[in-house]
């Protein structure tokens, strides 16, 4: 029987395209570009959250948008923020599809960051090796489209039900009132027990709470409204949450930056359970984000990592849902560009 040869198309047998190494590096060009764009973008933004009228603003906007915060990196939370302001329910165009829900035509995608952890190969395309002989790990970022839910609509053709966020927020430093919601105060202590610490409750001197850790407890004063119990729990939370009790002296040392960290998961948690919550340690901030907007960006995304991350934390107790990690994988792509982000 004869044979034949047959021509390789330029797209591979899985249906990929191949691309020549002239069209990689001219995608790499562009992706690099695009990648520092983001970065300007992003510094711009976060610059603007060391005010505190700027980071009261995106609290506000972390609790009301809750899903997001629970999926999402402080910086990729940041320039969703920055190009679709009013974002509330944010996925990529597959995930949108096994969802029953379909991009509308036309609409542009939020370009965020996605991490991407590669082997860096050398001349002869062998892997790196560390001075102990393991091959080396990165991490790159490489930009990707998601689409905030107001971009796409139903697939089946269905009439969209009514939506409610659920979420009242409070005014930024208002006095806390009323009562707390039912089992709130019993999940933040069951959070609390997590982590080694009890709760009690009684006398407090001068502070409305402190976190103990000598004794690995929370007490809370007593005589307060409920909804201001529950506050001072949480705030007390986030202390422990953030490790802030792990070394008193730093604490004692960075303690406007401790205290905005704990004050902002406390607003987060307790505004996403309907509960008004008072944020009083925002004017600190200009003191310890830095002299220049290369330093406000590194302390301002440290710190709102940090917030967002013990805030997801305490919601898993407080809020569960089903969706609080970051995708990591993103719509097929030519290989990422090593660029830092």
């Amino acid at each position: 029987m004869a044979t034949s040869t047959r021509r390789r198309s330029a797209t591979s047998a899985k249906g990929k395209k191949k691309f020549t190494p002239e069209q990689r590096a001219e995608f790499a060009e562009k992706r690099k570009a695009e990648v520092e764009g983001l970065q300007k973008q992003l510094t711009a933004a976060v610059v603007e959250f060391a005010s505190s009228e700027g980071w009261a603003a995106l609290l506000k906007k972390m609790a009301q948008r809750s899903r997001i915060v629970r999926r999402y990196s402080f910086r990729n939370s940041a320039l969703i923020f920055a190009q679709c302001p009013h974002a509330t329910d944010v996925r990529g165009y597959t995930e949108w599809k096994k969802r029953g829900r379909q991009v509308r035509k036309g609409e542009r995608g939020i370009r965020i960051l996605a991490p991407n952890t590669i082997t860096p190969r050398d001349e002869n395309g062998e892997p790196e090796k560390d001075e102990q002989g393991n091959e080396k790990r990165i991490t790159v970022f490489k930009p990707i489209s998601v689409f905030d839910i107001s971009q796409t609509e139903r697939a089946d053709g269905t009439k969209e039900p009514e939506t409610d966020d659920g979420v009242t927020l409070p005014e930024i430093g208002a006095k806390v009132q009323g009562t707390a919601p039912a089992e709130f105060m019993d999940r933040l202590t069951a959070c609390l027990n997590s982590l080694g610490y009890s709760v009690e409750y009684g006398y407090t001197g001068q502070a409305d709470g402190y976190a103990d850790p000598e004794t690995r407890t929370v007490r809370v004063g007593e005589g307060f409204p409920e909804a201001h119990a529950a506050n001072v729990l949480a705030h007390e939370t986030g202390h422990v949450q953030l490790n802030h009790t792990d070394d008193m002296a730093e604490y004692r040392q960075h303690r406007g930056r401790m205290e905005t960290e704990a004050e902002s998961v406390a607003f987060i948690v307790c505004a996403v359970a309907g509960l008004d919550s008072s944020v009083s340690s925002l004017s600190y901030i200009a003191g310890w984000a830095g002299k220049t907007p290369e330093k406000v960006q590194e302390t301002m995304i440290e710190v709102g990592q940090r917030v967002i991350e013990a805030a997801r934390a305490i919601l898993a107790f407080t809020d569960p849902e089903e969706d609080q990690e970051e995708p990591g994988t993103a719509e097929a792509e030519p290989e990422a560009v090593p660029v830092a982000a």
